[in-house]
């Protein structure tokens, strides 16, 4: 899988990167937010319009040191490479989502 930046485009494939084999079940992707208003909400929305197999209640959240920033973990089953890259654009276009691994 490619890196991609904030704006969808393309760093470079990684030759030697493990394949994901489609369905992945258990498949976690993680968010680093700013700890704003209503941003746990909308990166919910943008997993039930992508994984919406995804269980909202099964999501751990932590807070760091300082309480700027959030990060969540969510549990999909992962569909294909698609899925992923739609799921990735929709939660950059958070303003304050700051990372998806």
């Amino acid at each position: 899988m490619a890196l991609i930046t904030k704006d969808g485009d393309q760093v470079g494939k990684q030759p030697d990167a493990p394949k994901i084999e489609f369905p992945c079940e258990n498949y976690v992707v993680k968010v680093v937010t700013m700890d704003a208003e209503g941003v746990h909400a909308k990166i919910v929305e943008c997993f039930k319009t992508h994984a919406p197999e995804m269980d909202p209640k099964a999501v751990s959240m932590n807070r760091s040191s300082k309480g700027r920033f959030v990060s969540y973990s969510f549990r999909i089953i992962a569909q294909s490479e698609a899925q992923l890259s739609a799921l990735h654009t929709d939660l950059m276009s958070v303003n304050a989502v700051k990372m998806v691994m």
